[in-house]
């Protein structure tokens, strides 16, 4: 892959607010050099200062590529932040135009910029214009079922100068309900020279090949299918990681706690609530955990349960 030559894999942790901070990103890179994606990160408020977004931006300490995600509607704002993520070591800075959150569709932004072609294009272009570091595009099928301009929308994407795309195989209507549609994912690789990575209902290894043999795609990115499972990335690509999940899980713990403070331990509670997913008891440990808080306790419950 052009843009990015010495990618080990193609199997891309996806962008999730609230998810994939940088204790996250730490457990997932403990199973493999992956191609990692940040939370989403406000442009606009970087340029007022914000000391949360600031710290968002902050990707010291970290090994291998790390993407930064940049969310906004001013091409200026977006040039400012991705000369920031490019100084701050992002391997490539991601333009976030498929959020369906209302907060940013009311501020013409996330999915709200494929209904704006021409303000898309023109972030596109400030961007590139702004830095070395490839600048890639994630983006939805449309905005409803009526209005799924994707493949027109990518190809001006590509002739602004993005260096590859995301496709997230649901409109802004559907939100995170319903069924991927991947067959706009293989229109949109026919349509642009550029590489195209899929996204939605991609949770494991059958997926991700299905997804992939369909779509003619060149990798594949995973967002919910990795909560609770750093280690899906690896198992996708195959490496089969061995682990004691319990321990997984007191690391990712300790990180939270020492990355937030005693905010950590609230924090965590979501992450716990996740990796309990599937197993006996799981409504009785989400109780418990939810009504605890001291640390100590926690990892009692963390070791009695797993």
């Amino acid at each position: 892959m052009q843009f990015l030559p010495n990618l080990a894999f193609h199997t891309f942790l996806a962008p999730m607010a609230g998810v994939t901070d940088k204790p996250f990103r730490q457990m997932v890179r403990s199973f493999g050099p992956h191609l990692i994606w940040t939370e989403m990160v406000a442009a606009t408020s970087l340029v007022y200062h914000s000391q949360t977004t600031e710290r968002m931006m902050d990707l010291s300490d970290e090994k291998g590529p790390i993407a930064l995600q940049l969310v906004g509607n001013n091409p200026q704002h977006m040039a400012f932040a991705a000369q920031k993520a490019q100084k701050n070591g992002a391997a490539l800075v991601d333009i976030n135009m498929g959020c369906p959150v209302k907060k940013l569709i009311s501020n013409i932004s996330g999915a709200a910029l494929m209904r704006e072609p021409y303000l898309a294009f023109q972030i596109v272009q400030a961007v590139k214009a702004a830095v070395e570091i490839p600048v890639t595009v994630k983006m939805r099928l449309g905005w409803d079922e009526n209005e799924r301009n994707v493949v027109d929308f990518a190809c001006h994407m590509a002739e602004a100068g993005a260096n590859a795309l995301t496709v997230h195989a649901r409109t802004k209507a559907q939100g995170y309900s319903g069924k991927a549609d991947w067959s706009f994912i293989s229109a949109v690789k026919k349509a642009v020279n550029i590489p195209v990575f899929a996204n939605g209902d991609i949770i494991d290894s059958d997926t991700a090949a299905d997804c992939l043999r369909q779509t003619g795609a060149d990798g594949v990115m995973i967002g919910r299918g990795a909560m609770g499972r750093p280690w899906i990335l690896a198992e996708i690509d195959g490496v089969n990681p061995v682990f004691d999940i319990k321990e997984v899980i007191l690391e990712h713990f300790d990180r939270l706690l020492s990355y937030y403070g005693p905010k950590g331990l609230f924090i965590a509670r979501k992450h716990l609530a996740w990796y309990a997913t599937g197993h006996s008891f799981v409504a009785q440990f989400r109780r418990l955990v939810y009504a605890e808080d001291k640390k100590e306790n926690v990892v009692a419950l963390i070791r009695e349960f797993f």
